[in-house]
């Protein structure tokens, strides 16, 4: 039995980079949606499945969509997930059509799947207000001379 594919696909204009030095955490999958749902995207409706760090043949020009360097997608016909994933380059095909090039974000995909272990802290940061000068410091038979 042959199932066709149904993808939600919107592209985002995003304060996140592709060298993911900053992320955004949330408390839930409900609280991230509604996150990248509320920042500027424009979205299109019943195309194909999409696969992670593939390419996207957006049905518009590209100067439409130059500005968006974000997109999420659900192959909803597979799975209720959505996929978070970097736009790294866009390719103009013709004036309907452009690819648009994609890299997964991981973190953002999968933020709710990852099991945290017991770890060793090497170092935290504290409050300004506690920050004086030799308060806060813990002997680690480093010494220097």
């Amino acid at each position: 039995m042959a199932i066709t594919p149904h993808t939600d696909l919107r592209l985002l204009i995003c304060p996140l980079q592709i060298d993911n030095k900053n992320q955004i955490t949330f408390a839930s999958r409900d609280e991230q949606f509604e996150y990248f749902n509320s920042l500027e995207y424009i979205e299109i409706d019943n195309i194909s499945y999409q696969r992670k760090n593939g390419v996207i043949r957006y049905p518009t020009h590209i100067d439409n969509i130059l500005a968006y360097n974000y997109c999420m997608y659900k192959n909803e016909n597979y799975t209720d997930k959505w996929f978070y994933a970097f736009v790294t380059d866009m390719r103009y095909v013709n004036d309907n059509l452009t690819e648009v090039y994609i890299s997964t974000d991981y973190f953002q995909t999968w933020q709710f799947d990852i099991i945290y272990k017991n770890s060793f802290i090497e170092r935290e940061m504290i409050d300004v207000k506690d920050d004086i000068p030799g308060k806060n410091l813990t002997p680690e038979n480093l010494e220097t001379r």
